[in-house]
């Protein structure tokens, strides 16, 4: 079956929230359609990934921001924050998501894959 990815826009919260909550390079948790993410504040824009490292599933939480790429505190893999490339080695990508301020609301983009036949709502 073949299938076309969609980006569904979902809204998270205000810029005002953003800058009082989010600290520069700090990780947060945040929790949307029941999945835990991570949300940093890097040089002003956020960056949403996944919550676990792809090399051995430990969560990301603890992670130190560096260089523009986000650190697991288990065994120094690095990722980087715009592409989600692994930095450290040939291994695994962590998954960035879309983000984007529009009218004072950041929204993470969610890419949803449909049966090619289908078109998003």
């Amino acid at each position: 079956m073949f299938f076309k990815t969609h980006v569904r826009w979902v809204k998270l919260f205000s810029n005002r929230h953003f800058t009082e909550k989010y600290v520069l390079n700090e990780v947060q948790q945040l929790t949307l359609e029941s999945k835990t993410y991570l949300g940093v504040n890097n040089n002003g824009h956020l960056k949403i990934c996944d919550e676990f490292c792809p090399h051995q599933k430990a969560s990301l939480k603890n992670a130190v921001i560096e260089d523009n790429a986000i650190v697991c505190t288990w065994h120094k893999y690095a990722f980087c924050l715009n592409s989600g490339r692994d930095l450290s080695t040939a291994g695994n990508s962590l998954n960035i998501y879309k983000t984007k301020l529009q009218e004072g609301i950041w929204y993470v983009g969610i890419e949803v894959k449909l049966p090619f036949w289908m078109d998003p709502a």
